[in-house]
């Protein structure tokens, strides 16, 4: 008899973890409440760690079909003035493939198809009733049903519900004091490069994407300049910043403009799972956006798929191997990102400038100097 999973929330960690399952042979049902496959934030960046997890759920090829290679980067001021740019070759010597950028509802379409048809039911919430027992299987309610599995996976995001169920004394989220401004705009007559732009309290990066479109990020620390650019969105802070960031904001409709609080877990989880529930993605690490929280999440889907993949493994150590597997990680990245945001969002004027000197003077370093950072970042491989 097949083993059957219920996973809660159709994003990249969830449909991912899905797939990771069902080509284990666990019978799948994905409950999704939105109507419709989600995109929200545009485009996306798919780092070597990604990549090798997309390849292990076999989406690889698929994935890198939709994308484009991200040649060059570089980190800028808002004149415009590289402080650090380099070629993006070195990526994929050393890590056995490119940093690639494709639009997030692509991603999630490559995701969602590999399913087997009828698994992913969308207009549907669901929740958990019973986190099950080492002999007791989990239940969860899905619209006015209530339904058995031997496990559910909950990817219902950074404000998850089962995750507060699990851990209902953690202090859960904690504002990092900066917001967010995330679009796709036409790339057209424009030369768009990818890099961040780093100002007092301000960064922008830009993403370019197939089809001739182009992704920004605009990110702004709540000062009182923050809050009195929030009213008016992102252009009366960055409107005046080097070429093309003007024709980009000029270029973002308001009703295709993502607005976020950046927000981040206040301490790690003691535990992503509790009995037959396994946490992945936002929910098991919601984090700030500067060490690649999807390209995590698509770990976290190979990883509790291989724990699971076992005939004769139970799921309650399936699901204990797993939790052993991620935490450690997820762990040091997210106190990794934590610091990377604080530094390129510095605000006093001293501390910028001694900011862009190190940057500056870090371009003249050996490769061998940056690669600890990175490879934390990167170096993951799925397990055998």
């Amino acid at each position: 008899m097949k083993r059957s999973a219920h996973v809660i929330g159709g994003g990249i960690a969830g449909l991912a973890t899905a797939v990771a399952l069902s080509r284990s042979g666990w019978t799948v049902r994905v409950f999704e409440r939105a109507t419709t496959l989600r995109a929200t934030g545009g485009g996306i960046g798919i780092t070597p760690n990604g990549m090798r997890a997309l390849d292990a759920l076999g989406l690889g090829d698929d994935v890198r079909a939709r994308a484009v290679v991200q040649g060059e980067g570089g980190v800028r001021v808002p004149s415009g003035r590289w402080l650090a740019r380099s070629e993006l070759g070195f990526v994929e010597r050393r890590y056995g493939d490119a940093i690639r950028a494709l639009h997030r509802f692509d991603l999630l379409s490559a995701i969602a198809g590999a399913l087997p048809p009828g698994a992913l039911r969308f207009g549907t919430s669901a929740e958990v009733v019973s986190f099950g027992t080492a002999t007791a299987p989990a239940v969860i309610r899905a619209g006015d049903s209530e339904l058995e599995a031997d496990v559910v996976v909950a990817a219902d995001g950074i404000h998850s519900a089962t995750r507060h169920r699990m851990h209902p004394r953690h202090p859960g989220l904690r504002s990092t004091g900066a917001v967010s401004w995330r679009c796709v705009v036409p790339s057209d007559g424009l030369s768009p490069v990818a890099a961040e732009t780093w100002g007092r309290g301000l960064r922008l990066s830009i993403l370019p994407l197939p089809r001739r479109r182009v992704h920004f990020s605009a990110l702004a620390r709540l000062t009182a300049r923050g809050r009195a650019g929030h009213s008016g969105g992102p252009a009366p802070l960055f409107g005046h910043w080097h070429d093309p960031i003007p024709a980009l904001l000029d270029r973002a409709r308001e009703h295709e403009l993502f607005f976020d609080r950046i927000e981040e877990l206040v301490r790690p989880l003691g535990t992503f799972v509790a009995g037959r529930v396994a946490l992945v993605g936002d929910a098991a690490h919601a984090m700030t956006p500067n060490v690649g929280s999807a390209n995590l999440a698509l770990e976290d889907a190979v990883e509790l798929g291989s724990a699971l993949s076992g005939a004769r493994t139970t799921p309650d150590a399936a699901l204990a191997a797993y939790d052993i597997a991620r935490r450690p990680r997820t762990a040091r990245l997210a106190t990794m990102s934590r610091w990377m945001g604080r530094v390129a969002e510095l605000s006093p004027l001293p501390a910028v400038a001694a900011r862009n000197a190190g940057v500056w003077l870090g371009g003249f370093l050996p490769e061998s100097v940056s690669r600890g950072s990175m490879d934390a970042m990167v170096s993951w491989t799925p397990p055998h």
